[in-house]
């Protein structure tokens, strides 16, 4: 880190006259010292110093800033690389106007500087290295500035009146580093001072590397002293970071990067309600990462209609009011080179969202994650939470009364309207077997192609586990289990387990609908809610015997199947949609009737405990091996004629602010009311998100008192 420094400073190209003041506060590190006085030695413009004993950072900051008492300094973490004439443009941003205290510039780990993401660490976005990042930011943000509650000290031009009249760091307070800078700029901003963020110029900044594990200590301590010397610091950070002056400017370096890719954009109308859907939605963004760009369409709560850039750490986002907006969206995709349209659900969609590749001139496919393109109710369930039989109109014009189709549509104009749609499509992709013959009966022209999801990298090791003995069979079943995902059959199985003394146990890796029966009462154990990166983890604990999924629709695929398939774990699955075909000729492995009652369920599983699990016998593969899909590659098949558009519109200035959204993740409005010494808090956010972010912006000491409410 410390060569990368040195050596972007020095071979950038720029006219201000500088020299660099390298500072070595007791490395502990031979090589640095090796290296920092080699380069001292063949270049003039460095002058190396070294401390006999360790100042901390704090104190050999302020050794650095004394030399000389005439010229303006630069604050350079030994992480931090620079490029272009980078220097240049931090000088005459501090010139720009009158009384500039600091200058920061956008970094990818600077909190109120950062950038793609506000107020998170990034990493480099993976096409651009620092120089070609900081060109964009040149580019598009030519001169640019915006005012900021304080500079962030990895990279901080500091105009010499301003340290005069306010005096070096304050090594009393802020020893060995953290919160120093804070400190100065709020004395400095307190005698009419100003601080600015220069949106020109970009700096890399890897982070955490001079105080690695002993940061984060150092980070809390520094911050209640800030609020013990500046009360008002928070007020003001909190206000900049609502307000964020700087998104603009954010959204137009996204924009540079995004044209300057020169990929095809592909457009995925989906929704926001996260599960396999969105999933898929990322795993296809991943596979195309280097064929196309991939954006997301989605409705919000809030009845706007939501643009973002599905990439992992972008923050591109814009909100559009549909249908008023229509014709600004249709404008916008065009700007961004969408030359391919991928609908994924049209659920809280307005309705002039199904003709957009019409409006775009485009071709689109369509992906099949569940039955609302037949049933208005989504899973071809009727009032009793269980697949309903598909029996017919009349069947459907009666669940209709029950529970009215959006926009009280009836089911023959219902089908009609997905019909032309599915007619239209490129393709129409499916996950499974099940999923697209059920399509095929009701759209029999749609262009239907399997397509399982491809988030089974490889053939999975098949299940081979060992005798259990005497002990209970353990179970797990996995998931947010609503009714038709079977929580009522699981309750119902594990509480007859335990009237019955039944030797089985049920452990859920989730949670329900509704709060479950457990331990005495029934032999459940309910885990609660778990990160999707943890599963293999929490499986891999638990060690379960057999996973069970009680579904009660015909599911077109299962991504917590794939788990369990990647796990090698026995599986007991249900005779309804993508189930049966998935573990087709696989040991240990079994299909149930899907309606099968508690009784026939708990049977079952002390069956299969005693002949095969307690002395460890694979049960006979008796299921054959459906007929297989015809291969369809995402990178052939799918791009086959997606092109990038040759010449692409811009997008204004005005545009881009109008439909900016809502501020910092969600955040709409916070207030505190100072009760003694006790605070109470009523905080309106959006999403959870945005209650993390709230929660970061309250001093430690009230957090444990703070209340939020999560107003819808």
């Amino acid at each position: 880190d410390t060569r990368c420094c040195v050596e972007s400073v020095l071979s950038a190209p720029n006219k201000t006259p500088f020299r660099l003041v390298v500072i070595n506060d007791c490395s502990p590190e031979p090589d640095v010292t090796a290296y920092l006085r080699t380069m001292a030695a063949q270049d003039a413009r460095v002058l190396l110093l070294e401390n006999e004993v360790n100042l901390g950072f704090v104190g050999t900051v302020n050794r650095g800033m004394a030399l000389d008492d005439l010229r303006d300094v630069l604050l350079l973490n030994s992480d931090a690389e620079v490029a272009n004439d980078w220097l240049d443009r931090m000088r005459a941003a501090a010139y720009s106007v009158p009384r500039i205290s600091s200058v920061t510039p956008l970094s990818n780990n600077a909190t109120i500087c950062s950038y793609p993401r506000f107020c998170e660490a990034n990493e480099l976005p993976p096409e651009c290295d620092t120089a070609a990042l900081d060109a964009l930011c040149r580019e598009v943000n030519p001169g640019k500035i915006v005012d900021v509650p304080t500079g962030v000290g990895f990279c901080m031009y500091i105009r010499r009146e301003s340290l005069t009249q306010v005096g070096l760091f304050d090594v009393e307070n802020f020893g060995k580093g953290y919160g120093e800078e804070n400190d100065f700029c709020m004395r400095s901003a307190n005698v009419g001072w100003r601080h600015l963020l220069l949106l020109d110029t970009f700096v890399r900044h890897a982070g955490g590397v001079s105080f690695g594990d002993a940061k984060t200590p150092r980070e809390r301590e520094a911050v209640e002293k800030l609020r013990r010397l500046h009360p008002s610091y928070d007020a003001r950070v909190h206000d900049h970071v609502v307000a964020d002056p700087a998104r603009l400017a954010r959204l137009r370096i996204d924009l540079a990067r995004i044209r300057a890719m020169a990929l095809p954009a592909v457009l995925f109308v989906t929704h926001s309600r996260g599960g396999g859907t969105e999933r898929h939605v990322q795993e296809l963004a991943q596979i195309l990462h280097s064929k196309a760009l991939c954006f997301a369409l989605k409705p919000t709560p809030a009845g706007t209609t939501e643009l973002s850039w599905v990439r992992s750490g972008e923050a591109f986002k814009l909100e559009f009011r549909l249908p008023t907006d229509m014709d600004v969206l249709v404008d916008t995709l065009r700007a961004l080179g969408v030359a391919h349209v991928h609908i994924h659900h049209l659920i809280g969609h307005d309705p002039c969202v199904w003709g957009i590749a019409e409006r775009l001139g485009v071709r689109f496919d369509y992906t099949v994650h569940d039955f609302y393109a037949v049933c208005p109710q989504i899973s071809l369930t009727d009032s009793t939470d269980r697949y309903c039989g598909e029996q017919g109109l009349d069947q459907c014009q009666s669940c209709l009364q029950r529970t009215p189709a959006p926009g009280g549509v009836q089911i023959i104009e219902w089908r009609q309207n997905f019909s032309t749609v599915l007619s239209q499509a490129r393709f129409v992709l499916t996950p499974s077997q099940d999923a697209g013959q059920r399509i095929r009966r009701y759209v029999p022209q749609a262009a239907i192609r399997i397509v399982p999801h491809k988030d089974l990298a490889q053939e999975c090791v098949h299940p081979n586990p060992v005798a259990i003995g005497n002990r209970p069979l353990r179970i797990v079943v996995i998931g947010a289990l609503s009714p038709i995902k079977g929580a009522d059959i699981v309750e119902a199985v594990a509480k007859l387990a335990a009237n019955q003394a039944a030797p089985c146990e049920i452990h859920l890796l989730g949670y329900a609908y509704r709060p479950l029966l457990t331990q005495p009462k029934a032999c459940l154990t309910v885990h609660g809610a778990y990160e999707e990166a943890d599963l293999d983890a929490l499986l891999n604990w638990l060690k379960p015997d057999v996973a069970w999924f009680p579904a009660q629709w015909p599911e077109t695929y299962s991504y917590t199947l794939s788990a369990c398939l990647k796990a090698a774990l026995p599986v007991v699955v249900p005779d309804i949609g993508a189930f049966a075909e998935r573990i087709a000729d696989r040991p240990w492995s079994w299909v149930i009737p899907w309606g099968s009652t508690a009784s026939e369920c708990l049977e079952f599983f002390t069956t299969i405990r005693a002949h095969n699990f307690q002395q460890g016998l694979p049960p006979p593969v008796s299921h054959p091996i459906p007929g297989l899909p015809a291969s369809f590659d995402y990178l052939s098949d799918y791009m086959d004629r997606i092109i990038p558009r040759i010449s692409l519109p811009t997008v204004p200035d005005d545009v881009l602010m109008r439909h900016s959204g809502s501020r910092r993740a969600g955040l709409t409005a916070i207030g505190y009311r100072a009760r003694g010494r006790a605070l109470s808090a009523v905080v309106r956010v959006r999403n959870h998100s945005a209650m993390r972010s709230v929660v970061r912006w309250v001093p430690l000491r009230w957090q444990t008192r703070l209340k939020l409410w999560l107003l819808k």
